[in-house]
C-alpha cells in the first residue's frame, strides 16, 4: 500500500515576501509530524492483520529506532565488561547483553532501547528481529524485540538450551525431572504451550524450530554401554510422534539447524551432516575428536563450519547453502577465535586479525584490531570489538 500526503496549499510560503509566518511554521511542523505518525500507524495496523503482532514489534522498533533512540557521543563505547555476558548482531543493530539488562545500540552508537530483568545467567536466542532471552538457573524466559519486552513466561526445571522461530513461537528444553532425563515444550509468542516431548534416556543438548514453528529438531545424547550416541528426531509440532530420526553412534551432536529449504544440518564433535526432507543424508563431513573449532548459521540456514588444523597454526573454512551444497572451502593462518556466516558473506577473526570472504571462500578484505579482542562481532559490514572494557566499531 502506498500512501501519500499532500501539503495543504496554505502551508506553502507566500510568493510575496517569500517567508512563513512563525505561527504558520509551527502548524507545518506540527501537521508534518502528525502525518510521520499516521503513516507509522497505518503500517502497524497493516502488519498486525497480515501477520499478527508480533511482526509489529519489528515496525514499532522501527519507529522508535528514528524518534526515540538516544546518543551515547559515538564510537567507542564504555561498557560494565565484568558483567557483560556476550555482544550479539540482532539485525543490523547490536545486543549487549547483560545478566540483568538487554541493550540495544545502533550502529551509530545511539541506545534504540534498554529491557532490565532480573537474572542471574543469560543466554539469548536471535531470530528476525527479535530475542529470546533465558535464565538457564531460575527458570526465567522472556520474548522481546530490541525496544519492548513481549512475553514472558517461566518453568520450573533448569533449562538446558532454547530456539526462537522467526514467527515468534520458542522452544525450551529443561532437565526432566523423575525418570526423564530432558524436555522440550514448544511455546506461541503469547507464552501458550503447543507441544511438549519428554525424553527419557538423553540430554538434549540442542533444537531449532522451522521459520514458521510447526517442525522441531532436536539433538539429544547419552551413554550406553560406555559409549557415547546421539539422536536427532524431528516433530511436526502438531504431532505427539516423532516424523523420522537418526542415531549418531559415537559421536556427539552439537548443533542443528533447519534451513529457509527445510534440509536439515547437524554438526557434532566428529562429524558434520545435511539432510533432506526426506531425512535422506546427501552430504557432510567427517573429522577428528578436538578438530571442529566452531560452526555459524544464519537465519537462512547458510552455514559456516571451522576446524583448526596443525595445533591451531591455520583453520580450514567450509561454507555450505541453505541448499545443502557446499560453495567453499579455503584455508586461513591462525586458529579462528569467532567465525560468522552472514549471506553471502564470511567472516574469521584470529587474534587481532578479521579476514572476510565471499560465498566462494576467497578473501575480500582483512582489517587489524588494535589489540586482541575479548568479544568481538560482525554485523551489517561492521566489525564491533570488545578491547578490555571498550566496545569499538571498525
Amino acid at each position: 500500500m502506498k500512501i501519500n500526503f499532500k501539503k495543504p496549499d496554505f502551508l506553502n510560503k507566500n510568493k510575496t515576501d517569500g517567508k512563513v509566518k512563525p505561527r504558520r511554521k509551527k502548524l507545518k511542523h506540527a501537521l508534518l509530524i502528525t502525518a510521520a505518525v499516521a503513516l507509522v500507524l497505518s503500517v502497524v495496523y497493516i502488519a498486525a492483520n497480515t501477520v499478527g503482532n508480533v511482526a509489529v514489534s519489528n515496525v514499532t522498533d522501527s519507529f522508535r529506532k528514528v524518534f526515540m533512540s538516544s546518543s551515547n557521543g559515538g564510537w567507542p563505547l564504555t561498557v560494565e565488561s565484568l558483567s557483560l555476558k556476550e555482544i550479539r548482531p540482532v539485525g543490523g543493530e547490536i545486543l549487549v547483553l547483560y545478566n540483568d539488562e538487554a541493550q540495544f545500540l545502533t550502529k551509530g552508537a545511539r541506545t534504540m532501547g534498554s529491557v532490565q530483568f532480573n537474572a542471574s545467567d543469560s543466554r539469548v536466542s536471535v531470530k528476525n528481529g527479535r530475542i529470546l532471552a533465558y535464565d538457564i538457573a531460575k527458570g526465567d524466559v522472556l520474548l522481546l524485540s530490541k525496544t519492548e519486552k513481549l512475553t514472558e513466561i517461566s518453568v520450573q526445571e533448569k533449562i538446558l538450551t532454547a530456539c526462537l522461530s522467526h514467527n515468534g513461537s520458542f522452544a525450551v528444553a529443561t532437565e526432566g525431572g523423575s525418570n526423564i532425563q530432558s524436555k522440550i515444550t514448544v511455546y506461541s509468542s503469547s507464552g501458550k504451550a503447543l507441544f511438549e516431548w519428554k525424553c527419557a534416556d538423553e540430554r538434549i543438548l540442542d533444537a531449532c524450530l522451522s521459520k514458521n514453528g510447526k517442525k522441531l529438531a532436536v539433538l539429544a545424547s547419552g551413554v550406553r554401554n560406555a559409549v557415547v550416541y546421539s539422536r536427532l528426531v524431528v516433530f511436526s509440532t502438531d504431532k505427539t510422534e516423532p516424523v523420522s530420526e537418526v542415531k549418531f553412534n559415537d559421536s556427539m551432536m552439537l548443533r542443528v539447524c533447519i534451513t529457509r529449504t527445510g534440509r536439515i544440518i547437524a554438526v557434532g564433535d566428529n562429524q558434520f551432516a545435511i539432510y533432506n526432507k526426506k531425512m535422506e543424508r546427501t552430504d557432510g563431513l567427517e573429522f577428528s575428536e578436538n578438530q571442529l573449532n566452531n560452526v555459524s548459521f544464519d537465519e537462512d540456514g547458510n552455514a559456516v563450519i571451522s576446524m583448526r588444523e596443525f595445533g591451531g597454526a591455520q583453520t580450514r573454512i567450509f561454507r555450505y547453502s541453505a541448499s545443502g551444497v557446499k560453495t567453499a572451502e579455503t584455508t586461513i593462518t591462525g586458529e579462528a577465535d569467532y567465525i560468522r556466516c552472514d549471506g553471502a558473506v564470511s567472516v574469521a577473526v584470529c587474534g587481532k586479525t578479521a579476514t572476510k570472504l565471499n560465498k566462494k571462500g576467497q578473501v575480500t578484505q582483512t582489517k587489524t584490531f588494535e589489540s586482541v579482542p575479548d568479544k568481538v562481532i560482525y554485523s551489517a559490514g561492521s566489525y564491533f570489538s570488545l578491547e578490555e572494557n571498550i566496545l569499538k566499531k571498525y
